[in-house]
């Protein structure tokens, strides 16, 4: 960054490994040791942050009137608010749009009385907020520039064999086609958690390409075809290095820097983009930057 400032550092899910405040403490505490970063980094949920139910004890349910469900999907609100909570818009049932931090704020003293104490009613608010608030989107600066589209693709699920599976609601994929269409010349990077195709590459287990793509992955990706030469889809979740296509939609797969590394030299990437004469949003080739323990 500080050889060639970086205009945005996208955390596609999983910040913390089970959505315990602990480890959201944990991850703050990172943030607040590089400042001159902070302000260009955007989170989204992934299945570790708001489905995992516990760590310890892999078979214990999570049912679905859950209280500690909606507790892990405010801590995540909460992160997102304080990081990008005047960066990002969302837009409500009036097709009026605003930002997430002002969007929370007509709910605060509900939400804080839920962080406090709980309660069923409380519980059933925070979650139909969790739906309402995605997508938000990082607006584009000029109407031909990149804007960025932050997705929720966790399903609502409550055991440990199914905490992964990944699903985008008609609703949020409307909320999104609204959202683009307030910028008709504009590129996007589509960010969610969850990969949108299988690869096409060898596997270690046949259990890896069960139950972790998004189970309607073939759905959304018609629904991105109106925008698929002027976007690119980024996510994480089976921390798989791989850029590919689907048709003329770019897809990109993060690695994960630290997920099953241990002391092993790990990396990550810096990818460039533009956009053609014709609109087109180009991917170029990405900066590969390697990490050591050590480092």
């Amino acid at each position: 960054h500080a050889e060639n400032p970086i205009d945005l550092i996208l955390i596609t899910g999983d910040m913390t490994d089970a959505g315990l405040s602990v480890e959201w403490a944990a991850f703050d505490d990172v943030l607040m040791r590089h400042p001159e970063l902070r302000d260009r980094i955007y989170l989204l949920p992934g299945n570790h942050d708001v489905n995992i139910v516990d760590r310890a004890n892999p078979a214990r349910l999570d049912l679905p009137f859950s209280q500690t469900k909606r507790l892990r999907q405010w801590r995540t609100l909460a992160a997102m608010a304080n990081l990008q909570g005047e960066r990002v818009i969302v837009i409500d049932g009036n097709h009026e749009t605003q930002s997430l931090t002002s969007a929370l704020s007509e709910h605060r003293r509900d939400t804080g009385r839920f962080a406090d104490a709980g309660g069923f009613r409380l519980s059933f608010e925070v979650g139909k907020l969790w739906d309402e608030l995605h997508p938000m989107m990082l607006p584009p600066e000029a109407e031909d520039g990149l804007g960025v589209v932050i997705l929720n693709s966790n399903a609502e699920t409550h055991f440990s064999f199914t905490n992964a599976l990944g699903f985008i609601p008609i609703d949020q994929a409307r909320r999104l086609r609204d959202l683009i269409r307030m910028h008709p010349k504009a590129s996007w990077v589509v960010a969610l958690h969850h990969h949108v195709v299988e690869y096409p590459t060898r596997v270690k287990a046949f259990s890896e390409r069960i139950g972790t793509a998004l189970v309607n992955g073939s759905w959304f990706v018609r629904k991105l075809g109106p925008i698929a030469r002027r976007a690119v889809v980024m996510h994480g979740h089976r921390h798989i290095d791989w850029i590919g296509a689907c048709g003329p939609l770019r897809i990109v797969s993060a690695p994960s820097p630290v997920m099953e590394h241990k002391n092993d030299p790990t990396h990550f990437y810096v990818h460039t983009l533009a956009t053609s004469g014709d609109g087109r949003l180009l991917l170029g080739e990405p900066q590969r930057v390697d990490l050591t323990a050590e480092s």
